[in-house]
């Protein structure tokens, strides 16, 4: 199985995971799923991503408090409903092998206590069963956050319905997204150096190109969840110099990113400025928040 090969494999388990916990009533009832999937699903585009990113909702964290308790909760009902959906399957194709879900960062932990889980699973191949090493699927649970009214919708996936993330909540949460990665916020918490998350600077592009500037009620919406994503995390800004921190760092980053296709670094920097720009005539900035002590 050549590097091609392997990543349509796993994109394709990766599928029928998000499908296994969708149609499970209870991981159904405790997450919402956002990220680059859902964010596809917004596009309307096909391309592969090999991620499923999810929040537990408030209600599920009043409820289960402790993060050993949310770990050992979702190992237990991953695992019943990966493999309800694989072997209600026909033919049966895949079989669960095991399933390990951790705390992340595993080794230490959040200094603000903001520890999500990462469940990896690894899933056996009928059709591959000369295979060795197929790879993990990996899944990401965070911790719940501060939404608007807006920020969550009903989406279709293979007869059933999830809770996604609208796309204003996913523009605005990437842009808070991208500026954790960057040295002042991780000086503010007092948290490990991180990979510039250049990614999200990709898919503000890709929205852009979606929703024009010109739509403002839909940048409007944005702006706001932008402000709520960065109140939970407890996250300054105070405009363009904000996002333009080690801008060379970043735009060095995107350009060696062998992922980002499509997207130049001179559109993603043409987008920046035009959505902070029209925040800013929203009234967004400065946001500025202290971290409890």
């Amino acid at each position: 199985m050549n590097e091609i090969q392997r990543d349509r494999w796993e994109n394709m388990v990766v599928s029928e995971v998000l499908s296994a916990m969708v149609a499970d009533d209870v991981l159904r009832d405790a997450l919402i799923f956002k990220g680059a999937r859902v964010l596809n699903m917004h596009l309307g585009d096909d391309r592969q991503s090999l991620d499923v990113d999810s929040n537990f909702t408030a209600e599920f964290a009043v409820g289960h408090p402790d993060l050993e308790t949310r770990r050992s909760w979702a190992e237990e009902h991953l695992a019943r409903a990966v493999r309800n959906h694989f072997e209600n399957q026909n033919p049966v194709r895949f079989r669960l092998e095991n399933i390990n879900v951790q705390k992340d960062p595993n080794i230490v932990p959040h200094p603000l206590g903001w520890d999500g889980l990462r469940a990896t699973i690894r899933v056996a191949d009928e059709k591959n069963a000369g295979v060795r090493g197929l790879p993990g699927i990996e899944i990401d649970i965070a911790s719940p956050e501060s939404l608007g009214e807006g920020a969550v919708i009903s989406l279709p996936i293979d007869g059933h319905r999830m809770r996604g993330y609208t796309l204003e909540r996913i523009t605005g949460e990437k842009l808070r997204a991208f500026l954790t990665s960057l040295p002042a916020y991780r000086n503010k918490i007092n948290s490990p150096v991180r990979a510039v998350r250049v990614k999200d600077l990709h898919d503000e592009a890709r929205i852009l190109r979606r929703c024009p500037i010109s739509g403002e009620a839909f940048w409007k919406k944005a702006a706001e969840e932008f402000v709520l994503a960065c109140k939970s995390r407890y996250v300054d800004c105070s405009g363009l110099e904000t996002f333009q921190e080690d801008w060379i760092v970043t735009k060095d980053a995107y350009e060696k990113d062998p992922t980002l296709r499509g997207i130049s670094f001179t559109e993603v920097d043409i987008a920046l400025v035009e959505i902070i720009g029209l925040f800013e005539k929203f009234g967004t900035f400065p946001l500025n928040s202290l971290i409890p002590t």
